[in-house]
């Protein structure tokens, strides 16, 4: 799907894919007029940098005539099920993202294409990483960081992709290889429905028209969805690499590994299961593909051990925005003492399905902070969970923090796994995680996870 010159286009959020596109169309048609939408100010350095033929509009989608224009380049942020982009869309005008525009500018990339409602940036990240280990050239971008507008589409052998649901949900593409790790309820206010989110994440499979669609054979969902299709490849199933008992197996043979500190518990040998059959499918070595387990950087604010102070280990795991992320972090530490803290934007999510691990892996006390950290707290009582150091309700992360140092026994973990978004609190999940770490007395670095010489790969053009 083509942008032509003549083309009255208006990028929709300005945010960092916003920006790429932005570089990206000037770059291209460097005397274009462009309409750069936003509903908040975007950053001052970036306005600064607006050419003459740009024009900067401020204010509710709803109100800026978006049907007058032939082009809306949609910004992931920004939800197509807006009444606004649906009455644009109405009058004639046509939808581009900037994946869409990546995969049209490159047709001859070779692409691997990751989604999942949890694990998909650790597992594209082993993808990346296991496929380096066997010799190949990789490339790793996408939501798990560098957009793809802003990469080139030569010089490497594949291209390991993230994708979210939001940008599924109208993508143009043909991936080579297809990942889809599990599906639960998620983004709802941005879908409107869990039915159209599940449609939305499904997407992928349809668009791997050729190639394999890998899934897990443990996920209700996608069994129920994807079981009639002739070139999907299961892991988590008998024949293939699958978690058994907290194992890893290939068909009945168990695997000798040893996931790094800061891989733990059975989901994310799932996520190497899965990286494994990518592998395997490629006709790769899956037992290469195991052995750069040793060198594999694990990514922050992912169930990241950030250390111990006075004998008790404080756990990041900021990246959890769903109840059920929150009860495989507790799930990944059976044998330890924990202290749970949860919460943040509310947006309704029954936690009443998940509350049954949190009764199996009893903490050692469980902390709600805002928003929804005292209705979690409220459903717990609801069922009569009774941690030994009892339920809390807080504040702020700073009260929540304090507060587990003083009811976490020496040798337990303070675990933070909100299960829900980072707003209003914090201006992002990094943002969350870093206070986390600040607050415990501990600090890291925000760090490339890929090795240096491809991960250039992806930053160029």
């Amino acid at each position: 799907m083509q942008i032509l010159p003549h083309n009255k286009v208006a990028i929709l959020g300005m945010g960092r894919e916003g920006r790429v596109a932005w570089r990206y169309l000037r770059k291209k048609y460097p005397e274009m007029d462009l309409a750069l939408v936003d509903e908040s100010r975007p950053d001052p350095g970036f306005v600064q940098d607006l050419k003459e033929k740009d024009r900067l509009i401020i204010g509710p989608l709803s109100e800026l005539g978006l049907e007058t224009f032939d082009v809306l380049l949609r910004s992931p942020g920004i939800s197509p099920y807006r009444h606004s982009v649906q009455k644009a869309l109405r009058a004639g005008a046509r939808i581009v993202t900037p994946s869409t525009l990546w995969f049209a500018e490159y047709p001859a990339a070779k692409t691997i294409c990751v989604t999942g409602t949890k694990g998909k940036s650790t597992t594209s990240a082993l993808i990346a990483h296991m496929l380096a280990a066997c010799g190949l050239k990789v490339g790793l971008a996408g939501n798990i960081g560098v957009p793809l507008l802003a990469c080139g589409g030569s010089d490497v052998d594949w291209w390991v992709i993230e994708l979210s649901s939001y940008q599924l949900a109208d993508l143009q593409a043909k991936p080579d290889i297809s990942v889809i790790l599990n599906l639960s309820p998620e983004h709802l206010d941005w879908h409107g429905s869990k039915e159209r989110y599940y449609e939305d994440k499904l997407r992928l499979a349809a668009l791997t028209e050729d190639g394999p669609v890998i899934a897990n054979g443990t996920d209700k969902v996608l069994c129920k969805t994807l079981s009639e299709r002739s070139n999907t490849v299961w892991f988590n199933a008998i024949s293939g690499f699958r978690v058994a008992r907290a194992k890893l197996f290939d068909a009945g043979t168990r695997l000798p590994v040893k996931p790094p500190a800061g891989l733990p518990g059975a989901h994310n040998l799932a996520n190497i299961a899965a990286a494994l059959t990518v592998l395997r499918q490629l006709g790769a070595d899956p037992a290469v593909g195991l052995e750069s387990l040793q060198t594999f950087r694990c990514l922050p604010h992912r169930l990241q051990s950030l250390g111990e102070r006075h004998g008790i280990q404080f756990i990041n795991d900021s990246i959890s925005s769903t109840p059920v992320a929150t009860a495989a972090a507790l799930e990944a530490f059976p044998d330890r003492q924990v202290t749970l803290i949860v919460g943040g934007l509310d947006r309704g999510l029954d936690w009443a399905p998940y509350l049954d691990v949190v009764m199996r892996r009893l903490p050692v006390a469980v902390i709600g902070i805002p928003d929804n950290g005292a209705r979690i707290i409220s459903d717990m009582e609801k069922l009569d969970i009774a941690p030994r150091k009892g339920l809390h309700r807080c504040q702020q992360l700073s009260g929540a923090v304090e507060l587990a140092k003083k009811l976490t026994p020496t040798g337990g973990v303070i675990l933070l796994s909100p299960g829900a978004p980072s707003f209003p609190q914090f201006r992002d999940y990094r943002d969350r995680g870093q206070q986390f770490a600040t607050l415990s007395g501990l600090s890291f670095e925000e760090q490339d996870i890929f090795p240096a010489d491809t991960s250039k790969a992806a930053g160029q053009g």
